[in-house]
């Protein structure tokens, strides 16, 4: 996880709310740092766009172009925490 983070922190300038940091990372931790720092997500992030960033999530529920529902099921997780650190 200190990877992750430590990754994060030279694509994600702005300091999001924990809920919201926590979801990040969990999201990074799968997709990887690479496509994360590539996101729109992390671009939302950098506008400090936090509830608009954490409605991104669900776009990542895709393995080579097949729907996974256990993908699904863990970004609806993160988006809901991510939500609540965005005060949503």
């Amino acid at each position: 996880v200190l990877r992750v983070e430590r990754a994060l922190e030279r694509c994600v300038k702005q300091q999001p709310p924990q809920k919201v940091y926590d979801s990040v990372v969990s999201f990074a931790f799968n997709v990887g740092t690479g496509n994360a720092c590539s996101s729109t997500l992390v671009k939302l992030l950098n506008q400090r766009r936090w509830a608009d960033a954490c409605r991104q999530l669900p776009r990542w529920v895709y393995v080579k172009g097949v729907f996974n529902q256990g993908l699904d099921n863990r970004r609806a997780r993160e988006m809901a925490w991510c939500l609540k650190g965005a005060g949503l």
